[in-house]
Parts: C-alpha cells; structure tokens; sequence
C-alpha cells in the first residue's frame, strides 16, 4: 500500500484522496517539529507550508521516499544538502503546473486594467474630495508582451486578448505558444518592447534571466506602459526599476514577488510613485484546493501506473 504524507495545511485533502485512492495510505502530518516512526515508510510526499528542519529528517529517514511534489509553480525555493543528496540518489521532484495560473492570470488582468483606468488617481482625488474626470485607456486596441509562455502566461493570454488586446509572448527560441496571437525570443523582443503598453514578467527565475529587465528594457518603454512583475523579483534589476519610477520612464508598475522576501520594511520599492506593492499573494485564489489536489491526482495515476509524471523539469541545465 502505498504511503502518502500531506503537509497540514493540506489535510482537508485526505478524505477525498482517500475514497479516490482506496488501495493508498494518506497521512497529513502535523507542523509540530516530531517526526513519528510510522511515517517513515513512506513513498510519496505533497509537500506544501511545512517547517524545513522536519523536511530535511523527513528526508532523511524516509529511505523508501521515491516522490515529492510541491505545491508551487516553480522550482526555486527547495534547497538543502540533504535535499540535494536525496535528487542525487533518484528522487523525483515535481510541481503543481496548473493549480496557480488562473488567480495570477486574474491578477495580471486586475492590474492592467487599475492602471488603465486610473483607479489610483481617481482614488486620491476622492481622498481630497475633487471631481477630477480622467480620462481612461483601452484594453481594446492595446499591446501586451508577456514574458514566459508556460501555463501562467498562457491564461493571462486568454484574458487579455478577451478584452480586446494584441497579446505577444516572448521565450527562449520563440517558440508558438497556445493562446498567443504571435511570439518571439528573447533575441528579438527589443524591437517590440517599445510598442507595448503592458509587459508583464512570467518566467521562472533561471540562471540566463536573473536581472534580466533592467535600465535598457525600462528606457525603451512606452512613458505610459505598465510593468506587471508576477515571475520572481530578480528578474528585475531593482537599480533600474527605482530610477525608471522615479524618472517617470514609464507609467506605473505592479510588483508582486521581490529578490528578498519579506520586503523590507526600509526597502525604497514601497514608496515608488505609480507603483503597487502586493506581499507575492497573486497565487492565492478560492479555488487553489481544489486545484492542488486535482493536479496531484493526475501525477498520483501516473506514478501508480508507472508512467512519466507532469510538472517535471523542462530545462534542468536552466533549474526550471
């Protein structure tokens, strides 16, 4: 039979893996800092919140573990020695690749459309109880670049262009995307960057884009384009972003993810003008549950029917 770990915040999962898989054991472990000998023959583990010292002696008592799942889009905030020697000996290691894309997507949309309508503006001039009529920018007619055309990308895809936007994705080689109406790569996306009126940041962080926006790409912005960063905050050279806001190079920017986590408080990102700051909660949606679980399912077949699992690394040279 196989065992199953859940991290507790994934407990209310169990029943419903339980009736689904009746031939597997599930057990949500407490976040308690104990690791209890009955868990240790386990094979499989959904790994969400979860205290990292228990990880790591999970890790390393659990010597039939032979898959772990996360529960993130990405594959950069797991580290370790232990974790690294346990990858080594042939552990799989995957992601959730669906559960996050439509609430980022909705909030990429959200921002586009704040910024386009003026919602902060109007908002001040209520505070000052002025009847200051703006007027607002078309979604309709509009350029979007989105950067990253993976599951993220291709939902914000979707949304815009149902509002009425040209949407180019941009990736590595250029590669056609579903949900893009054109790409490119990342050998030619300059000379679109300066008719976009929105970019919007959606690729994993690897070891060929860290601070890949920075004083050049900020430069060659339309002074009204809005940046929408919901990939990992090095992609963005933070230098650059300060004095592009604070140049008014361009028009306004949402931030959702930063190189450090909690932001600061002294950090000068939150003082930008025309810039949004969100504590990287643009993941976070009523339906995550209910998703999370769906896409663990789907690789929980796969794995007990000895086949490839989804959410692998595509580019393990990249780390993504």
């Amino acid at each position: 039979m196989t065992h199953v770990l859940l991290t507790p915040n994934l407990e209310p999962l169990v029943e419903g893996l339980r009736e689904r898989y009746p031939n597997c054991r599930f057990t949500a472990i407490p976040d308690d800092g104990t690791v209890r000998e009955e868990w240790l023959d386990a094979e499989v583990m959904l790994r969400s919140a979860m205290n990292e010292e228990t990880f790591e002696e999970l890790l390393s008592k659990c010597d039939g573990l032979r898959w772990v799942q996360i529960t993130a889009a990405g594959f950069d905030w797991v580290g370790g020695e232990v974790w690294q020697r346990r990858l080594d000996e042939g552990l799989i290691y995957t992601r959730s690749p669906n559960s996050y894309n439509i609430p980022i997507a909705e909030y990429v949309v959200a921002a586009v459309l704040l910024h386009g309508k003026q919602f902060a503006a109007l908002r001040a001039a209520q505070e000052r109880h002025e009847w200051v009529r703006l007027v607002a920018r078309d979604v309709i007619g509009s350029t979007m670049l989105v950067f990253g055309t993976g599951g993220i990308g291709r939902e914000v895809a979707v949304r815009a262009r149902a509002l009425g936007a040209a949407v180019v994705g941009v990736n590595r080689n250029g590669t056609p995307a579903q949900g893009f109406e054109q790409t490119t790569s990342f050998a030619h996306y300059a000379e679109l960057l300066p008719g976009a009126d929105s970019v919007v940041l959606a690729m994993p962080l690897t070891t060929e884009n860290r601070y890949f926006f920075g004083a050049e790409q900020f430069a060659a912005m339309k002074d009204s384009a809005v940046l929408v960063n919901v990939g990992r905050g090095a992609l963005i050279a933070e230098e650059a972003l300060l004095d592009a806001m604070r140049g008014g190079q361009i028009g306004g920017a949402f931030l959702d993810v930063f190189e450090e986590e909690p932001l600061p408080p002294e950090s000068p990102l939150w003082d930008l003008p025309n810039t949004v700051i969100t504590p990287h909660t643009s993941f976070r949606g009523s339906g995550n549950l209910q998703r999370l679980g769906a896409d663990f399912s789907a690789n929980l077949d796969r794995f007990l029917a000895g086949e490839e699992l989804l959410g692998l690394k595509r580019q393990p040279d990249l780390g993504y």
